[in-house]
């Protein structure tokens, strides 16, 4: 009797984790999109990434981080976008005008890794 309710709550937990990210996802486009990007620095060089927008978006550093320790300056996020050019400390966000390209690119010395998030409002009824 135990092991026919424990398979019968599993199956419940197991319908419910499969049906609950396709809910999720149709909600989200009334509420906006997220993207979110990396971008690395080795030994061959620089490797931005670029992601296309479709409007005006809010970009956010998320981390930069370097292999080597206490670099001066800190890394951060290099930022391209349509209205914005410029370096964001962890944590800071700009603005992009309007449709186009945004590119990451890490800043700083030594092995970089850094990660960012671009904000895309939902779109005006």
């Amino acid at each position: 009797m135990k092991t026919r309710v424990f398979f019968s709550v599993l199956s419940l937990l197991l319908i419910a984790i499969v049906t609950l990210p396709n809910a999720s996802n149709a909600q989200r486009a009334a509420r906006g999109k997220v993207q979110a990007m990396d971008s690395v620095t080795d030994k061959a060089g620089a490797h931005p990434r670029t992601e296309s927008i479709s409007g005006p978006a809010k970009i956010t550093c998320l981390s930069a981080v370097s292999e080597t320790p206490n670099t001066q300056p800190a890394p951060s996020c290099q930022i391209t976008a349509p209205g914005f050019t410029g370096n964001l400390k962890i944590g800071q966000s700009a603005s992009a005008s309007g449709a186009g390209n945004v590119t990451l690119k890490c800043n700083g010395q030594g092995y970089l890794r850094c990660n960012a998030r671009i904000d895309i409002p939902p779109p005006s009824k």
